[in-house]
């Protein structure tokens, strides 16, 4: 009896080390592009870049969203302003916004990707507390467990029903997660986070969902997912030297005309400088010259 248990519990051991291996692994690959979206009421959502200015979330999130105040944070302490709200889709509560700025890391959705059921999942948003406590850009890991058409309401709009093909998984979300993407192990978004019931219950739009309303409005994605974190220590310092000295070139005209300046400055300063020591001490050798003596033989 002795040894099977112990060839389990190694097993067990091992699972656990590579499952959590796995989170680090999809934490540290995507969440430069997930951000925490908010406004002056202090609500809080989650959502995540699909191209270089174009965000995703919930329609519940942007629904009641003040555009003059709502701004984007991210994990590095980058923020983004909201320019508008692009589309918004009800019925399988998705919105699409649009930044000022524009950031470099986005995420890829799974166009294609077979989505199976006891596949592992991620979810990282920023869940909320009873309290109004946020734990930010956090993971949890879990299994899907269904994949299916679905109805719901919330309580604040119970008239309304929202309709979309949904996947019901275990990566516990809580409110705050709302719009934050469901990743598999690759790191590519299968989901939306949207709303639960329970630590079991938790449910994520499917990610066609989202497509299908993207290439409606011609949005691209998927373009160029080519992050900073996919690069290796010395591939990122061999790239910074490159785009330091394409940096100079590109401002090679502005870089001369500011250094010419400063270098006629500063010479002139040092020839002024010069000129000046220079008649100071011919004025001293003048003024302090001894007279000669008179020899005596």
């Amino acid at each position: 009896m002795k040894k099977p248990i112990g060839i389990i519990l190694v097993f067990l051991i091992l699972s656990g080390f590579a499952y959590s291996q796995g989170e680090s692994e999809v934490y540290k690959r995507t969440i430069a592009s997930i951000g925490l979206i908010t406004d002056k009421s202090g609500a809080v959502a989650s959502g995540f870049f699909i191209n270089e200015n174009t965000f995703v979330t919930n329609h519940h999130v942007t629904e009641d969203l003040d555009l003059k105040s709502a701004k984007i944070e991210m994990k590095n302490d980058r923020v983004y302003r909201v320019k508008k709200i692009i589309m918004e889709s009800k019925i399988c509560d998705l919105a699409i916004v649009q930044i000022s700025d524009e950031c470099g890391n986005i995420l890829e959705l799974g166009e294609g990707v077979q989505i199976s059921k006891n596949e592992s999942v991620y979810s990282i948003g920023n869940p909320t507390d009873e309290d109004m406590n946020v734990d930010y850009f956090h993971l949890t890991s879990g299994r899907i467990k269904k994949i299916d058409d679905d109805s719901w309401y919330y309580d604040n709009d119970e008239n309304y029903t929202h309709e979309a093909l949904v996947i019901q998984h275990t990566a516990m979300i809580r409110p705050g997660n709302s719009g934050g993407p469901l990743l598999n192990s690759e790191g590519q978004v299968i989901g939306i986070n949207t709303f639960f019931y329970s630590d079991s219950l938790n449910y994520a739009i499917h990610v066609n969902e989202l497509i299908s309303i993207l290439n409606q409005k011609d949005i691209s994605y998927n373009e160029s997912v080519v992050t900073e974190k996919q690069f290796t220590k010395k591939e990122k310092k061999v790239r910074n030297v490159g785009e330091r000295i394409e940096y100079v070139f590109q401002r090679q005209g502005e870089i001369i005309s500011e250094y010419s300046v400063m270098f006629i400055f500063l010479a002139s300063f040092y020839y002024a400088i010069v000129f000046i020591g220079v008649i100071i001490l011919s004025i001293y050798i003048v003024a302090f010259r001894p007279s000669p003596r008179k020899l005596r033989y």
